[in-house]
């Protein structure tokens, strides 16, 4: 897939999807390498937070930049059932199409709109303790188109409820290669997982 997408709002990208502790934005993609800042390729960041109880603060448990190659090599490697529950769950308690609409409509290009509520349960990201974000960028653009959006946790835990054993162990064997988690999350890395959604 190296065909760019075409879309007419977009800003920088955001220092919230930059890597954590980096002042510039990610440059490969975390699966394959590929360069994405100069291809002109489309490309997926998520990045998932938890409350770290000790410092009482929010803190990276992951993130994940990657290439529509590898979001799509990834999907395909979920078992079909996965696949086909996540998206029926995703139609019956989503509707980005809309509020992708909605937001354009009053020209609210701002991230922090954008990811305030989850997209799923509505709850407010100062209400909850962990959430994961995404965001669709291309070179060193953040593009508004469905995305970004936030996904707490309560919800990410329904959505790695409907996982298939084959489909978890496909994603823990990613998130095992490609991550350094830190200590404090160890507990919360058995149950958070990337959802390439």
């Amino acid at each position: 897939m190296s065909e760019s997408i075409h879309i007419n709002n977009y800003i920088p990208i955001p220092p919230i999807f930059y890597p954590e502790g980096s002042d510039k934005p990610f440059c490969n993609c975390k699966v394959c390498g590929k360069e994405l800042m100069e291809s002109g390729e489309p490309y997926l960041i998520e990045k998932a937070y938890g409350q770290d109880l000790e410092k009482e603060k929010r803190q990276v448990i992951f993130e994940f930049v990657y290439c529509f190659d590898c979001v799509q090599e990834v999907h395909e490697t979920l078992s079909v059932e996965s696949r086909v529950k996540i998206a029926e769950y995703m139609k019956q308690n989503t509707n980005l199409e809309q509020r992708d609409a909605e937001l354009k409509k009053h020209e609210l290009f701002d991230v922090d709109i954008w990811l305030h509520n989850c997209v799923v349960k509505n709850q407010s990201i100062d209400e909850v303790k962990e959430f994961q974000i995404y965001a669709l960028c291309q070179g060193g653009d953040l593009l508004f188109h469905q995305a970004p959006y936030m996904i707490c946790g309560d919800a990410v835990d329904e959505i790695a409820g409907l996982l298939s054993n084959k489909s978890l162990d496909i994603l823990n064997d990613l998130m095992t290669d490609l991550i350094d988690l830190p200590p404090e999350f160890s507990e919360l890395f058995k149950t958070r997982h990337p959802i390439l959604i």
